[in-house]
């Protein structure tokens, strides 16, 4: 019996003993790819329901089906544990039959420690059960910062990681400069510092009008006993406050919790829109695209956004969901983990009419426009490649685009980065970064013959290459690949830099097949797509740079002292203020203002007055 007559036969065999417990199941080709990843809380049911002629399945599935000759499973304890193993799989092995969501961050919450003394505010991805509140998730990192920038200038609780329960003898420069009330230092009370919180929980609660109370109220009492500074004060977060509840303009009579997720297709794309309501208001929204769907199983796509979306430990569920095409009572069924996971029941509906409604139409104006907003920056994207293509007389579109760039202050920590575009989209799974072996003075020709001898000796040249400089960064660039035996094809590997102009600055190729630089039109998209993965290349190799150079100086050369972790380096940075005012201080100085024994300080007052390494001594970190 040869393998094709023992496939049908094995399949079978794995059918018929699949065990009727929950778990995970994944369905796997001939040569071992994993087609599909899927959970159910009783895996005979579901995976045998596959294979029934009888049941109607979307061509996508009856596709894949065809394709299974092998099936492993994952027996689990709980359905909840199936879904979250489940989700853990997708994300690793991609599967092309799943419906697959171009978004599987995970999201930044703010957690208040309103149970303690002296709350805080601190940024964390994981949600937990507890007295703390918890606040978000942020889908915008640009909300986050304008949420913790208003708090900050209008209600300033410590952000610092210190022992509030104990007193030092001043406080830190947020102190200094207003964003800190000086718990540390004992320079607050109790009682005033809650009254802050208090006004913090409530501004992210969303209780709009019990805060302005809060807040007039502490104006008015500052204001009688004559104490007009904090009055003045308490004045300006009133009306800070009220500027930025102002711009919410949309408001709803629900107040719990509240997810409306719309569905909308256009043209074969498919984008989910999510919105979060809390308190009444929109606090937040997350837009996924999506890809390997069917235009007609509506159910099939929002059910694995919900399981994806909602099984993640870091992802806190809403007292009710929304949704913008109903689902069938099979459906719902498959949503019996979210009562265990959030532990009260969670309410999954279609709205028809009212309120609810308004809400889900939003959602579902919002992902229209944002599909018409990706047709649109697709076709500018088309326009821009072929304009590349006629540009630069090449013979097809090149899918794949690169560019190479150096960044080094002198000759100190040089590094390079290689981003890629593919279709004109920046490919983060093909970035790269590296740490310049070469350290014998600042040579920009050899660090990029060294960076492309090490990336291409064994991979393709990408469809087009750019090397930011000019005609001698490309001469380097020509030679090394030729070394390692890369002969590049006619304009696949160009120089791309600035030129001096009357006007300002223009941008120019140049290659060897070019008698003369060519000079990119202004402002055509062709040239600001080129530009832009120019920039692009920058950006990530100054990103590395200043992260190694930060990395070397923020270490304050503090944790290389035995006895020395991160507490202590806080507390001795607290005490004195930067490392600088440390190496000024002579051991006893240190012993007594640090509050650490006079051996460990002696050993910190030898080990700073010793010259720092110079950078090609420190430790290689090569990805």
């Amino acid at each position: 019996m040869d393998k094709d007559d023992q496939t049908p036969f094995l399949l079978e065999e794995k059918l018929r003993l699949l065990p009727d417990s929950p778990g995970v199941y994944l369905m796997k080709d001939d040569a071992g790819e994993v087609l599909y990843v899927g959970k159910s809380k009783c895996l005979k049911d579901r995976v045998r329901s596959y294979f029934q002629k009888t049941r109607p399945t979307s061509p996508r599935i009856r596709k894949m089906t065809e394709r299974v000759t092998n099936i492993e499973t994952m027996v689990t304890r709980s359905e909840l544990d199936a879904l979250i193993l489940e989700n853990t799989l997708i994300k690793k092995y991609r599967p092309r039959f799943n419906v697959l969501f171009r978004d599987d961050k995970t999201y930044p919450y703010l957690r208040f420690s309103y149970s303690e003394d002296f709350p805080r505010l601190s940024v964390t991805r994981r949600v937990t059960r507890g007295q703390d509140l918890t606040f978000g998730p942020y889908a915008n990192p640009g909300a986050l910062r304008e949420t913790l920038g208003m708090i900050s200038r209008n209600f300033p609780l410590a952000t610092c990681t210190l022992d509030l329960g104990k007193t030092i003898d001043r406080p830190c420069i947020e102190y200094q400069i207003g964003r800190c009330l000086g718990p540390c230092a004992g320079l607050v009370s109790r009682e005033d510092y809650r009254t802050m919180a208090d006004g913090v929980r409530l501004f992210l609660e969303g209780k709009d009008t019990d805060l302005e109370a809060l807040l007039h109220n502490e104006m008015v009492k500052h204001a009688k006993n004559l104490d007009f500074e904090k009055a003045a004060r308490a004045k300006h977060r009133l009306e800070s406050v009220r500027t930025v509840l102002e711009r919410q303009t949309v408001e709803f009579t629900v107040i719990h919790p509240l997810d409306a997720i719309a569905l909308e297709t256009l043209d074969g794309a498919a984008q989910i829109q999510l919105l979060s309501v809390r308190n009444g208001r929109i606090a937040g929204r997350r837009e996924v695209h999506i890809k390997n769907h069917d235009p007609d199983s509506p159910e099939e796509i929002l059910l694995a956004f919900l399981e994806q979306h909602y099984s993640q430990e870091t992802t806190a569920l809403p007292d009710e969901i929304l949704l913008s095409h109903p689902l069938s009572e099979e459906g719902l069924k498959n949503l019996d983990w979210m009562a265990e996971k959030k532990g009260t029941k969670v309410v999954v509906n279609s709205p028809r009419r009212g309120e609810r409604k308004t809400v889900v139409e939003l959602a579902q104006n919002n992902a229209r426009e944002a599909l018409r907003e990706r047709g649109k920056s697709r076709e500018n994207l088309f326009t821009a490649m072929e304009e590349v293509r006629e540009m630069l007389g090449l013979s097809r579109v090149p899918g794949s685009i690169g560019c190479v760039d150096i960044s080094n202050t002198g000759d100190s920590y040089p590094v390079a980065s290689l981003v890629v575009f593919v279709d004109g989209l920046p490919d983060k799974s093909l970035y790269r970064r590296f740490r310049i072996h070469y350290d014998r003075g600042q040579d920009d020709f050899r660090m990029l013959a060294e960076v492309l001898s090490r990336h291409f000796d064994d991979r393709p040249l990408p469809d087009l290459l750019l090397i930011d400089g000019g005609l001698p960064q490309l001469r380097a660039a020509l030679a090394a690949l030729h070394q390692i035996g890369r002969i590049p094809l006619p304009r696949q590997v160009m120089g791309i830099a600035k030129e001096r102009s009357r006007t300002g600055h223009l941008e120019r190729l140049v290659a060897p097949e070019f008698d003369a630089p060519l000079i990119l039109p202004p402002h055509s998209p062709a040239t600001l797509l080129l530009m832009r993965i120019r920039d692009e290349a920058h950006r990530f190799a100054i990103t590395y740079h200043r992260k190694l150079r930060e990395e070397a100086l923020t270490r304050s050369r503090l944790l290389d002292i035995p006895g020395i972790g991160p507490s202590r380096e806080k507390q001795l940075l607290v005490a004195f203020g930067s490392v600088e005012a440390l190496r000024g201080a002579d051991a006893d100085t240190i012993a007594r203002k640090g509050a650490i024994p006079l051996s460990l300080a002696t050993r910190i007052a030898e080990h700073l007055r010793t010259p720092e390494p110079s950078a090609t001594d420190l430790p290689e970190k090569t990805p």
